[in-house]
């Protein structure tokens, strides 16, 4: 065993720190950070984790914060190395100055709590390593505005986001497949819920008092829904197809329900009504709001080819006038061979209101495809290039 300048190692295990505070560089050679290291060390203002180090270690079994740095109050910026592997149970719970944390490309497990009440983290990007979201990592960071979870994520646990009450946007990759019990409980500030295609559970108390939750779009192949999965959520609007389970859900609670159909029909209608002499293309589009609404437009040409208008953005214009600003999805239908795909102009008013919202391009025989308006549009100009 070492101590120097208060770092005590053992094997490259850093034990325990008994230095002064301020800006703390750990040595190098360490390899991993104990459990209870710098445990409720209040005096510690800023962390660098030099290479080396692979793993910053908790206590799985505990029932109170023992993580590495569990507690360190007044902790506001951490750097950690490329070489980290993990980051163990209630590693950071309790660091209520730290605002942002970039976790390493290279890890591939961050453990219960490990960020539990961590009150003033604003952002996180999970890396692609990262299989499951565990129990309670993210619990009580109540100003957690956005997550960035990886493509191969499969499992959000129990309590992962609960009680992140300015959490307004989460999106969820197409691999995750089970949502646990009381995931996203008390997630105050989250609008809409987009659930994955291979989703196959979501777990009783999901969503429950998610009370600003207007919008859950839930697919087909989902075979349990908690009963009380949306409870407490009185503006919330179930997205999802005819016959499925999540609309004999849906109508079971009272929980209005808007299909797939509906907007397909609707979509399908607006063909008759488009003046297009010039083109001869017609195309009709159905727009559904937060709220369940649906908005419908088609295409309007003008024989000063300018002055004409997409069907997308006739539907677009026609909410905003009526007061809506935030959509969900909107089928766009076509009358010929290939899938009718928004143009780019149509794409980036979209974007303005909605970059998140789901297009779905129709043919003239009724086959779909399905977009995220960000797969359609990367890296759009948006309200946020102007600041």
């Amino acid at each position: 065993m070492s101590n120097k300048d208060g770092f005590a190692v053992t094997d490259g295990i850093l034990t325990r720190y008994t230095g002064p505070g301020g800006n703390i560089v750990i040595p190098a050679g360490v390899r991993a950070v104990g459990q209870g290291a710098f445990l409720n060390f209040i005096a510690m203002r800023s962390l660098t984790v030099p290479e080396g180090v692979e793993e910053i270690r908790g206590d799985f079994f505990s029932e109170n914060p023992t993580g590495a740095f569990s507690g360190c109050s007044n902790l506001n910026s951490v750097q950690l190395p490329q070489s980290l592997r993990e980051i163990g149970c209630w590693a950071f719970a309790g660091c209520k100055a730290l605002k942002t944390v970039d976790i390493p490309s290279g890890v591939a497990k961050i453990g219960n709590r490990a960020f539990q009440n961590c009150e003033n983290l604003r952002s996180v990007t999970v890396p692609g390593g990262v299989r499951e979201i565990d129990y309670g990592v993210f619990m009580g960071c109540r100003n957690l505005l956005t997550v960035d979870l990886p493509a191969g994520a499969t499992v959000i646990r129990e309590y992962a986001f609960a009680d992140c009450a300015s959490l307004s946007r989460v999106e969820l990759p197409r691999t995750v497949r089970t949502i646990d019990y009381c995931a996203f409980r008390n997630c105050t500030s989250l609008t809409s819920v987009n659930i994955p295609a291979g989703a196959k559970e979501i777990g009783d108390y999901a969503f429950e008092n998610c009370t600003g939750l207007l919008s859950v779009t839930i697919p087909d192949g989902v075979e349990t829904i908690g009963e009380n999965a949306f409870r407490g959520c009185p503006r919330v609007v179930v997205r999802a197809r005819t016959g499925s389970l999540a609309e004999q859900y849906a109508r079971k609670r009272d929980i209005p329900v808007v299909t797939y159909e509906q907007l397909k029909s609707a979509a399908q209608s607006m063909l008759d009504r488009a003046y297009a002499p010039y083109s001869h293309f017609p195309v009709g589009a159905a727009l559904e709001c937060e709220d369940g609404t649906i908005f419908t437009g088609c295409n309007v040409e003008n024989a000063v080819y300018p002055a004409g208008i997409c069907a997308e953005r006739n539907a677009v214009f026609h909410a905003v006038a009526e007061g809506r600003l935030r959509f969900t999805r909107i089928v766009v239908a076509g009358t010929g061979r290939d899938f009718c795909m928004p143009c780019g102009i149509c794409r980036q008013v979209m974007a303005e209101f909605s970059p998140d919202m789901e297009v779905i391009s129709l043919n003239g025989e009724g086959q779909e495809k399905s977009y995220t308006l960000r797969e359609l549009l990367p890296h759009s100009f948006g309200p946020h290039s102007l600041k």
